[in-house]
C-alpha cells in the first residue's frame, strides 16, 4: 500500500538545526513543565500580547512596525527566547541552581508562541474589528440594517452604541459588562478551534514528524536557543550572520528619521514590472524584488527540491498571465462569468484541498492504525508517548468541530452549511500547516480563493440563505479568510517536533499549551478592548487592521444583493489545482528522482510568494553551489550564519520596534 514518501531530497536538507540528542537532566528538569517554567511562560504570554497589541495597533498607523506575531518564527517569542537564553548563561555562571535547563526554556517559548500568535492579523485583530464593523458601519446609503441586521444575534456582534462610540473614538474606559457577551462567544469560538488544532496535531505528529520526517525549517534556531549552554552563541558564523541584517534594521530606522542617512532596503519594495506597458508583459505586473535576510535564513534549511520549486511554480504563474494576455484568452468571459485566466486563486484552493485529502489517503494505511489504536483494536499504533492518547484526541477533535459548528447554527446557519464550513476550514489549514512544515514560509497566505470566497462566489449562493451568508460574513475572520498567518496548527506541530530534542514531556507539553492558551486568549482580548478604548479605532489606532472589520459586510451586501450563480470557469480552475497537486504527489511518491514538490505549487499559488521567490531563489542557488564544491560538510559548516541571518533580522525588527514604542521613533520592520 502506497504512504506518502517525504518529499525531501538526502541534501542535509533534513538536518534543520545543529540539535543534539536530548540530555541527560534530572527528572524534573527533562520533563520541562515545571512550576516555574509555567509561571514565566505565562508572564511573557502577557507580555507579548501587549507587545503585539501596542506595536500593531498603535504604532503600526504612525511609526511602522514589525509584525511580532505573524512571521513563521515570531519575532516577539523569539526575543523573549533570544534574551532569557543570554541571560540563563550569566545565571548558570553565576548561581548554576537557579539557571533553567533547556527544556524549561523551550516550554516558555511553545506556551508563548501557541497562544500570542492567536493576538494579530487573522485571528484576534481581524475578529474584533468585525464584530464592532456591522453596526457602525451601517448607513442609509449603503442599507444594511435592512440587507443583514436582523440575521445578527446579539451575543455575536457589539450593537450598544455607547460601547461601539467609546471603541472607535477612544479616551474611554472599557465598560466590560456591555462586552462581556461578545468576549465570552469569540474567546470561546478561538479556544474551539486551538484545541482542533491541537488534537489534529497530536494525531498526524507521528506521520509527519517519525515517518515522513518533513523538514520542519523553522523549528532549528529555537532549538539552537535551548540547548544548554547555547553552543551556537560560540559561533563566530552565527554572529557574523546576526549583524548584518541587524545593522540594516538600525540603519534603516535611522535613515527613517535623519534623511541624511542611507535608507537600503530589503523589503519587497522595488517592482521590476512597474514600468513595463507593453502587452502581453505587463501582464506579470508586479514582480517584487526582495531580500529578507531571515527568509533566505529559513529557506538554506530545507530541500533544494522544495526551494526550487517554489520559485519555479511562481515565475510559471506569470508566464502563465502573459500567455493569457498574449492569446487574449478571457475575451469571451462576460457578464456573471467572475474568474478569468489564469485563475491562480482557484489553483491554489485546489492545490491546498488536494494537499490534504490526497496525502491522507496516501497515509490510509497510518490512519487505520491510528483508528484501531482508538477502538483500542490489535494492529493498532502503541500512543503512550503521544501528546494525548488518539482516542482522547479523536474525541476532542470532534468535541471541538461540534462546538464550532454549534455555534454557527445557534447563529442561524444551517448545519449542513456549518459543517461544510468547518470542514473546509480545516482542510485549508492542514495543507498550510503542511506548507510550513516543509517551507517554512516567512507569512502563512491561503489562496485568494478562500474559504469564504469557495463557498459563495465559486460554488454560487443558491444553496445558502441569507441568514447563512450573514454568519458566514463573522467567520471569515477567524476560519474563512486567506491571511492565514496566525493559525495555531504550524506551531502546535512545530511544539511536538521540538519537544523530543530537549526531553520535554509531549503530554506535559500539550496542557501547558493548553493553560497558555486559555491564560493568553483571556489576556489578549482584555489588552486590545483596553488599547482600543484608549486610542480609538478610528482616531489614532492603525487603520487597516480596523478597516478589515467591514470587509466582510461590504462582500456580504453584495452578495444579498446581486446573488451569484455557481462559476464553471472557477471550478475548472479549482480542479486543475487539484488534479494538478494529485499528480505531482503521485509522481513525487512513485519516482524518487522526480524534481518538482507539490507544496512548491501550492505555495507559488498564494500571495507568499511575491514577497518571498527571491530570497527563495537565492537560499538554492547558494545551497546548490555549497552542495556540489562542499558537500555535506560545508553544509553543516554554514548552519550557523544562516541561523544568524534569521536571528539577526527578527531581532533587529523587534529591537526597533520596542524602541520605537517607547521614543516615537519611525521604525524599518521586517515585514513590508
Amino acid at each position: 500500500m502506497a504512504t506518502m514518501r517525504n518529499v525531501s531530497k538526502t541534501d542535509g536538507a533534513g538536518d534543520t538545526a545543529p540539535a543534539t540528542p536530548p540530555a541527560k537532566m534530572s527528572n524534573a528538569k527533562a520533563l520541562g513543565v515545571t512550576a516555574r517554567s509555567l509561571l514565566l511562560g505565562l508572564f511573557f504570554t502577557v507580555l507579548a500580547d501587549l507587545w503585539i497589541h501596542y506595536a500593531e495597533l498603535i504604532m503600526g498607523g504612525r511609526q511602522g512596525h514589525t509584525a511580532i506575531a505573524a512571521t513563521s518564527t515570531p519575532v516577539g517569542s523569539f526575543c523573549i527566547l533570544f534574551v532569557l537564553s543570554a541571560i540563563n548563561i550569566l545565571i548558570r555562571a553565576i548561581l548554576p541552581g537557579l539557571a533553567l535547563a533547556g527544556a524549561e526554556l523551550l516550554v516558555i517559548y511553545v506556551m508563548v508562541t501557541t497562544s500570542a500568535v492567536l493576538s494579530s492579523s487573522g485571528q484576534l485583530h481581524f475578529i474584533m474589528p468585525t464584530v464592532v464593523a456591522s453596526w457602525h458601519y451601517a448607513t442609509d446609503a449603503n442599507g444594511w440594517a435592512g440587507l443583514f441586521h436582523r440575521f445578527v444575534p446579539p451575543w455575536m456582534a457589539q450593537t450598544n452604541p455607547k460601547a461601539l462610540d467609546a471603541f472607535y473614538k477612544g479616551q474611554a474606559p472599557v465598560e466590560w459588562s456591555l462586552w462581556l457577551p461578545q468576549m465570552a462567544t469569540w474567546i470561546g469560538f478561538m479556544l474551539a478551534l486551538s484545541f482542533a488544532s491541537l488534537c489534529i496535531a497530536s494525531l498526524l505528529r507521528q506521520s509527519w514528524v517519525e515517518r515522513e520526517r518533513l523538514t520542519f525549517p523553522t523549528v532549528a534556531l529555537p532549538l539552537a536557543l535551548c540547548e544548554d549552554k547555547v553552543p551556537i552563541f560560540k559561533s563566530v558564523l552565527f554572529w557574523f550572520g546576526a549583524a548584518i541584517p541587524f545593522a540594516f534594521a538600525v540603519m534603516n530606522t535611522v535613515a527613517l528619521n535623519q534623511p541624511a542617512v542611507p535608507y537600503i532596503s530589503l523589503r519587497a519594495e522595488t517592482n521590476l514590472m512597474q514600468n513595463v506597458g507593453d502587452l502581453p508583459w505587463r501582464a506579470m505586473n508586479p514582480l517584487m524584488l526582495s531580500f529578507y535576510p531571515f527568509v533566505i535564513g529559513i529557506a538554506y534549511m530545507i530541500p533544494v527540491d522544495v526551494t526550487f520549486s517554489a520559485w519555479f511554480f511562481y515565475l510559471f504563474t506569470k508566464a502563465e498571465r502573459v500567455f493569457g494576455s498574449a492569446f487574449n484568452i478571457d475575451a469571451d468571459i462576460t457578464g456573471a462569468q467572475r474568474a478569468t485566466f489564469p485563475y491562480i486563486g482557484h489553483q491554489g484552493a485546489g492545490a491546498f484541498l488536494g494537499l490534504t485529502i490526497v496525502t491522507l489517503y496516501l497515509n490510509r494505511g497510518y490512519l487505520k492504525e491510528v483508528v484501531k489504536s482508538i477502538l483500542k483494536e490489535p494492529g493498532g499504533i502503541d500512543d503512550s508517548n503521544e501528546p494525548v492518547s488518539y482516542r482522547t484526541a479523536a474525541i476532542g477533535l470532534l468535541c471541538s468541530m461540534g462546538v464550532m459548528v454549534g455555534f454557527c447554527v445557534a447563529g442561524g446557519m444551517q448545519p449542513l452549511i456549518a459543517v461544510i464550513l468547518i470542514v473546509l476550514a480545516l482542510t485549508y489549514m492542514i495543507a498550510a500547516t503542511r506548507i510550513r512544515a516543509e517551507t517554512g514560509n516567512a507569512w502563512l497566505f491561503g489562496p485568494e480563493i478562500d474559504v469564504n470566497a469557495l463557498m459563495t462566489r465559486t460554488l454560487g449562493t443558491g444553496f445558502m440563505t441569507p441568514q447563512d451568508m450573514t454568519i458566514l460574513a463573522f467567520m471569515r475572520p477567524a476560519v474563512a479568510n486567506f491571511d492565514m498567518r496566525c493559525m495555531p496548527m504550524p506551531h502546535h506541530f512545530d511544539a511536538f517536533k521540538m519537544a523530543d530534542a530537549v526531553g520535554v514531556s509531549r503530554r506535559r507539553l500539550f496542557g501547558a499549551i493548553c493553560v497558555g492558551t486559555v491564560f493568553g486568549l483571556i489576556a489578549s482580548f482584555m489588552i486590545a478592548l483596553t488599547l482600543w478604548h484608549m486610542y480609538g479605532a478610528e482616531a489614532k489606532a492603525e487603520p487597516w487592521r480596523t478597516s478589515q472589520g467591514r470587509v466582510p459586510f461590504d462582500n456580504l451586501a453584495a452578495l444579498l444583493r446581486n446573488p451569484v450563480p455557481a462559476d464553471p470557469y472557477a471550478m475548472g480552475g479549482i480542479a486543475f489545482g487539484f488534479g494538478m497537486t494529485t499528480v505531482l504527489i503521485l509522481l513525487r511518491t512513485y519516482f524518487v528522482w522526480w524534481p518538482l514538490h507539490p507544496v512548491g505549487y501550492a505555495i507559488a499559488n498564494t500571495g507568499t510568494m511575491q514577497s518571498t521567490w527571491l530570497p527563495f531563489f537565492i537560499a538554492w542557488l547558494l545551497k546548490v553551489l555549497v552542495l556540489r564544491y562542499g558537500g555535506q560538510p560545508m553544509y553543516r559548516m554554514f548552519i550557523p550564519f544562516f541561523l544568524g541571518l534569521i536571528a539577526g533580522d527578527l531581532l533587529g525588527g523587534g529591537f526597533t520596534t520596542l524602541f520605537g514604542a517607547f521614543t516615537g521613533i519611525s521604525v524599518y520592520p521586517i515585514n513590508w
